[in-house]
């Protein structure tokens, strides 16, 4: 009587497991960096987005003299409906000369950006869970 054996060896299934390990820590070590500069761009696109909010309330407020506003500021206003308790930070618009000066700290738990002018990019961004200043840097 022939004796029929189906199914894989403990070396074939060990095998298929080690190459699975393998190919999740090369995947890994390739998409985390893409992940954290992903992020480090959301974030400058936000503080350009908002600081546009800002100019919107600076407006509001009559567009004279030198005014500082909070992220809770802009929330209140109804200019941003962001909902994410990890950001904070503060937006500084400047009269100067005519015109105007930009300056913006913000931070979302992870991420930081301190004392930049407008036009944010993810290389303004640094990695740091401290807070922004809410005081415009004072």
């Amino acid at each position: 009587m022939k004796s029929l054996k189906k199914g894989f060896t403990l070396v074939e299934l060990l095998s298929v497991i080690v190459i699975l390990a393998v190919v999740v820590l090369i995947a890994t070590n390739a998409v985390v960096p893409m992940m954290s500069s992903a992020r480090k761009q959301v974030l400058a696109t936000e503080a350009n987005l908002m600081l546009g909010s800002a100019k919107t309330l600076y407006t509001q407020d009559g567009g004279t003299g030198d005014k500082c506003y909070s992220f809770q500021d802009l929330k209140d206003a109804g200019l941003i409906e962001k909902e994410d308790e990890g950001y904070n930070g503060s937006f500084l618009i400047e009269s100067k000369d005519g015109g105007y000066s930009y300056k913006i700290w913000l931070s979302n738990g992870t991420n930081l950006i301190e004392d930049k002018a407008p036009d944010v990019t993810s290389d303004d961004v640094t990695d740091s869970s401290n807070n922004a200043s809410n005081t415009c840097g004072k």
